[in-house]
């Protein structure tokens, strides 16, 4: 069995993945392939279709809105992900980005180096703590519940939450409190962390309207996708203060230059894409793909089969 690699993982889970077939990188033998692993590679219909042999997608990771999901039922393929394999590294740096927009860790050091500090404890620099504030999450997945597992235990902080999905009995379940709209989150959060997936009815559901029920000292945390946010809006909002900052690690349409008007802001912190990058968790990732290589072999079911 052939097993098409877009990009690398981590080596352990590689020297697994050897085990179950012959690995190829080559886009000029992708037509050879049964098995494709996909960790951030766009598949439209015209790439699809040099796919002949193709008769899995495995997602490194649990987001998919790159890849045409209605033509690969059309030709029936088969689609699987690896969805909270990622949570917890994921978790970690919405709470990184939380802390570093409240104490302007980043300003500080950019500042200093370029010798504009020359004193200690600069009054400028000024920032708030983190413990006992509210922390709203708008989509309630496994992410966003290990962020604020770490947030309510560690740092004492309120959670509520809102997704369409979310129940009071849920709610009440997860240990957070329910709120019945988008509106009440946004109201109510000192930090709102977006984790929603990106789909037509999430595009772009943060707009100038939502925004404006933002705290002026709240600030917007996004690790899911960049098209949640309508940017210009988001700009808009920073550039006149209607709201305190902005941790980003999705941007619209990535990769972006350096030259984006977002990352020319003091009070936006800014990662690549970077949220799931440890060793932990691509390992993890890895080896749940690897499991899904070894069922579809063996002809059993993956564990996160979509169809």
């Amino acid at each position: 069995m052939k097993i098409f690699l877009c990009e690398a993982i981590h080596q352990n889970a590689y020297d697994e993945l050897k085990k179950y077939g012959i690995i190829i990188d080559d886009f000029n033998q992708i037509q050879e392939c049964e098995v494709l692993i996909n960790r951030n590679l766009k598949m439209d219909k015209h790439f699809i279709d040099q796919c002949q042999s193709l008769k899995l997608v495995i997602i490194h990771g649990s987001g998919y809105d790159d890849i045409d999901v209605d033509y690969l039922k059309h030709q029936h393929i088969h689609l699987c992900h690896t969805p909270g394999y990622n949570a917890l590294s994921v978790a970690e740096l919405i709470v990184t980005m939380m802390l570093e927009l409240s104490r302007k860790t980043h300003l500080l050091q950019n500042d200093y180096l370029d010798n504009q500090i020359n004193t200690v404890a600069p009054i400028a620099y000024l920032g708030h703590e983190v413990s006992y504030k509210t922390f709203g999450m708008i989509g309630v997945g496994k992410i966003a519940l290990k962020a604020a597992e770490i947030l309510k235990n560690g740092f004492h902080m309120r959670i509520i939450g809102y997704s369409r999905s979310l129940t009071p009995q849920l709610a009440q379940e997860y240990g957070i409190e329910y709120c019945a709209c988008l509106e009440d989150v946004l109201k109510e959060a000192d930090y709102v962390s977006i984790g929603t997936s990106l789909n037509e009815d999430t595009y772009h559901i943060i707009t100038k309207k939502e925004l404006s029920y933002m705290k002026p000292s709240a600030y917007l945390i996004n690790t899911a996708r960049g098209a949640i946010v309508n940017q210009d809006d988001l700009y808009y909002a920073l550039v006149n203060h209607q709201i305190a900052g902005a941790g980003l690690d999705v941007l619209e349409n990535e990769p972006v230059e350096s030259s984006h008007p977002l990352l020319q802001l003091p009070n936006v912190v800014y990662t690549p894409h970077m949220g799931a990058s440890t060793d932990e968790a691509l390992l993890r990732v890895g080896l749940a793909v690897v499991d899904a290589v070894k069922k579809f072999k063996n002809g059993e079911i993956c564990e996160h089969l979509l169809f």
